[in-house]
């Protein structure tokens, strides 16, 4: 899962202490002073600066961009015990707090907080999850919690979906955790606590409203889910490890009568982008793609990924990569390359540009950036 290899990421935290700014490798990208850079005569400027862990993100019915901020986690710990354990795999212990939040971006870069004091939690390598992406349903705001329970020193409702009041409160509309632990995976690799990455309340990493619904992919075990907020009716759309492998998706788009699925590769190995029917009942894979991907939009009449770094060069900074997918003969084509580092999600605004959330796992507050690329 994305999770995996994060230890490397421990070797990142140390050169951000050292010198917290951007590491840029020289050929990238140029810069200019308003850090705005071209390839192939595609454009990316920074929409936005001084977020915190920022993770999904979408434009809600007021034209404004509206970010998950996972935050940076607390001082709470897990109680121990045989109803609270606290260590359950190789990220623990956890620490929590409610650091997490969600921001509105204006146009001119300045932001404003929808809601925070969300849970957040922090792992043994400093990484830290919490609120961890956003999706309208007409007028009315959800936030998705990527990890809970009692283990993550967190209530045992998260991870869950929130939906985000006028007044700036919360609602809990979907206890994913009760779920996870009501429907287990076909297939678990590893259950061994000295070894595993398995998480006992899932890692629910992205969602996608689609009429009256929200469609959130869980990474960690493979399920992709239908979520009704009005009742909090949770349904099983496909379970990946079906084929008695680990797949990790991650994020999810739609078109027409097809669901599309970005994976993060197992063990380190290449990703897919699967396509499934309107009815979930099996996939293909027509694109040819090996790095793991974290973002997925449509921009005019074409699927643009983002690729969070090379599969073969895992938890790299300034490796990611924009591809573009040829819907006729699944041809992947490198549109910007080492344009940001850890990035995560993707969506195209009403401008037409695409915009992306930069350092999503970062080891130092308010590093995170948005990015807004016009191809």
């Amino acid at each position: 899962m994305i999770r995996k290899a994060i230890r490397c990421a421990t070797i990142i935290a140390g050169l951000l202490l050292m010198n917290s700014s951007v590491l840029r490798a020289a050929d990238s990208f140029e810069q200019s002073s308003d850090r705005r850079h071209s390839h192939s005569r595609t454009s990316v400027t920074t929409y936005a600066k001084g977020l915190t862990n920022p993770r999904g993100l979408t434009f809600g019915p007021d034209g404004k961009l509206y970010v998950a901020e996972a935050g940076t986690g607390g001082t709470f710990r897990p109680t121990g015990g045989p109803d609270c354990e606290a260590i359950v795999n190789i990220y623990s212990p956890y620490t929590a707090g409610y650091s997490g939040r969600v921001i509105r971006v204006r146009r001119d870069g300045t932001k404003e907080i929808v809601a925070d004091k969300l849970p957040s939690m922090t792992d043994n390598s400093g990484a830290s999850y919490g609120p961890t992406d956003v999706a309208f349903i007409g007028q009315t705001l959800y936030v998705l919690i990527e990890m809970g329970g009692c283990s993550h020193a967190l209530p045992n409702d998260l991870p869950a979906i929130l939906r985000i009041n006028r007044d700036g409160s919360t609602t809990n509309v979907a206890n994913l955790n009760q779920w996870h632990h009501d429907n287990p995976p076909h297939f678990i690799k590893d259950t061994s606590v000295e070894t595993t990455d398995q998480e006992p309340g899932g890692v629910f990493h992205s969602m996608i409203a689609i009429g009256g619904y929200l469609y959130v992919v869980e990474t960690n075990r493979g399920f992709l889910l239908r979520v009704d907020p009005r009742t909090g009716v949770i349904d099983e759309l496909y379970d990946m490890s079906i084929d008695d492998r680990e797949h990790n998706p991650i994020v999810m788009t739609e078109r027409g009568n097809h669901f599309f699925v970005g994976t993060f590769g197992e063990e380190q190995g290449p990703s897919e982008l699967a396509v499934f029917n309107k009815h979930f009942s099996y996939y293909t894979l027509p694109f040819k793609s090996r790095n793991p991907i974290v973002g997925l939009a449509w921009h005019c009449d074409d699927l643009y990924a983002v690729e969070i770094f090379p599969y073969d060069n895992q938890w790299s900074p300034d490796t990611a990569n924009l591809v573009r997918f040829d819907r006729k003969t699944g041809k992947r084509t490198k549109v910007l390359s080492g344009f940001a580092s850890l990035p995560n999600g993707l969506v195209e605004g009403p401008d037409g540009a695409l915009y992306t959330s930069n350092w999503g796992i970062s080891f130092a507050p308010e590093d995170g950036e948005i990015l807004r690329i016009v191809p």
